[in-house]
């Protein structure tokens, strides 16, 4: 070992590291592909990436890890609820449509491979596909980690105004998050990672920018363009991809909101087939709306916020096992009736948060049974066990005693979190109405909704909070993860690259932070309609 190096133990595993001393924990573990929860960016304020260190005797204590320095040697342990990849993500299925499959139906010659990616904001989905047959073989989903740098693009295009490195640290994470992917999927189907001779990657255009190694602060700032428009490709190792060199292609950016993963979602959702007054509503930490009306398609995106992914939240976590995902206030019970994600082969894993789908569940909950206001602030009831006060005064809601979670700490909804939920769908609303406005027209004879969030949502729980128009829910309906369903149309038949250059010179962009009546009605579609 160096002088001036400390020795990190890791259980339960005991694994082994060493760094430099003084060397911030997070970062350094950030380096071994050990990456912590990050929810307020690595500002020492949400308290997610705590790790247990040991103390003299059998003791230990709570750490921040953004903020601990290793001083000394070490024993850490890292809660599994710290961990940002604890487990692979669900990710809602990539339905891939009936016109599509048609074409490979009799697919003759030899199987080739390659990878088809939607690098979301939060979530990153990666497909194995035999391309000669226009078949998904597998498909996994993470944590995007470039969340140590902010959990939207604007956070992380401010890292980049606030130091250049920081665009090729978050770059490497991405590629790095990919790299990971592509292995595991590989591994896991009996193949070696040299199969794969081609890769498409979409999402939105920040994200690509930054995967492409592309300064983004033009996004950032008025007028908000990007630096590039056109669908480019790249080759991996010039990308940072470790022992992989193949031709890597994402899709036009139509703006600077306005990228490749709605016009994937717009291609495999079959948008321009549909019928007019049809909306498709790409759903995740950024909103994505394209509208067909009058044979036009307008487009449109609005920043719904981290807290439908269960992030920035008080106990909110990634959809994995362990996370409420379904609320149900019943009379004569002090603590709300809930369903949670399980464990592959169904072993029951103890409660440790809630995921975004919980969330709106609950607050569509409060709603009904008059726990919040049209304003959204708790109404105080005498008798009302759940209903509490936290350590500042605030008023909160407990979804889960401390005795029945992982950690010993209630799971429970803040008024600052029900604040997050109304910024999050008065955005996604208002989009929705000046969209329609834009095309004339009162309400969408259809919606559709895209993104895994969106799929495992319940459509009369977004009414309910008014997050999309009240409609007969038989007119809303799920897609799947319609974006990573267009990436694999895309690297497995070219002409649909052809389309989607089509498409996003045909649309009609709605700039909403042009509107001087945007921020008026956002304004008013804070409340929610009880």
């Amino acid at each position: 070992m160096k002088t001036g190096d400390v020795q990190i133990r890791v259980h339960p595993n005991g694994r082994r590291l060493q760094t430099k001393k003084g060397s911030v924990l997070m970062a350094y573990l950030l380096d071994r592909n050990i990456f912590l929860r990050s929810d307020c960016g690595g500002k020492g304020r949400c308290g997610k990436c705590r790790v247990k260190v040991a103390a003299p005797g059998d003791a230990f204590r709570y750490e921040n890890a953004c903020e601990f320095r290793v001083d000394t040697d070490i024993e850490i342990e890292i809660p599994e609820a710290s961990l940002l990849s604890s487990h692979i993500i669900t990710k809602a299925p990539a339905e891939l449509p009936g016109t599509f499959r048609q074409k490979f139906l009799n697919a003759k010659g030899e199987d080739t491979y390659g990878i088809a990616v939607d690098l979301g904001t939060t979530t990153i989905a990666v497909y194995l596909c035999n391309t000669a047959r226009g078949e998904v073989i597998a498909s996994l989903a993470v944590k995007n980690p470039q969340v140590l740098y902010g959990d939207d693009v604007m956070n992380r295009i401010g890292a980049v105004g606030q130091a250049f490195e920081n665009l090729e640290k978050m770059q490497r994470l991405v590629v790095r998050a990919i790299g990971w992917g592509i292995k595991e999927l590989c591994r896991s189907n009996a193949l070696e990672p040299e199969i794969v001779e081609k890769m498409t990657v979409v999402g939105n255009p920040a994200m690509i920018h930054i995967f492409a190694g592309v300064d983004p602060s033009s996004i950032g700032v008025s007028p908000y363009q990007p630096a590039f428009y056109d669908a480019e490709s790249f080759q991996a190792a010039n990308l940072g991809f470790e022992q992989m060199d193949f031709p890597v292609q994402v899709l036009s950016q139509v703006s600077g909101f306005i990228g490749g993963d709605i016009l994937a979602a717009a291609m495999a959702s079959d948008l321009e087939h549909m019928p007019d007054c049809t909306l498709l509503i790409d759903l995740g930490t950024n909103g994505e709306l394209m509208l067909k009306a009058g044979g036009r398609l307008f487009a449109t995106s609005c920043a719904t916020g981290p807290a439908f992914e269960g992030a920035t939240l008080s106990c909110g976590m990634q959809a994995v096992p362990g996370a409420v995902n379904r609320v149900r206030i019943e009379e004569g019970r002090d603590f709300p009736a809930v369903t949670r994600i399980q464990s592959a082969g169904g072993l029951k894993t103890k409660l440790s948060g809630i995921c975004g789908t919980g969330v709106i569940s609950a607050v569509a909950q409060f709603c009904k049974n008059n726990i919040i206001g049209p304003g959204g602030a708790f109404i105080p009831e005498p008798g009302r066990v759940a209903l509490d006060k936290d350590e500042s005064g605030s008023m909160r809601y407990d979804i889960v005693p401390d005795t029945l979670t992982q950690n010993g700490s209630a799971v429970f909804i803040s008024q600052k979190d029900i604040r997050s939920v109304q910024l999050g769908k008065a955005a996604l609303m208002t989009g929705i109405e000046f969209l329609l406005k834009r095309a004339g027209l009162k309400e969408p004879d259809t919606i559709i909704i895209a993104g895994a969030f969106g799929t495992y949502m319940d459509k009369t729980d977004m009414m309910t909070i008014g997050m999309i128009p009240r409609l007969n829910p038989d007119r809303v309906r799920a897609v799947g993860n319609a974006a990573g369903a267009g990436a694999i149309m895309v690297l497995c038949d070219e002409t649909c690259l052809d389309l989607s250059g089509r498409m996003a010179n045909e649309l009609e962009v709605i700039e909403l932070a042009c509107d001087s009546g945007f921020q008026n009605r956002f304004i008013e579609n804070l409340g929610f309609p009880i």
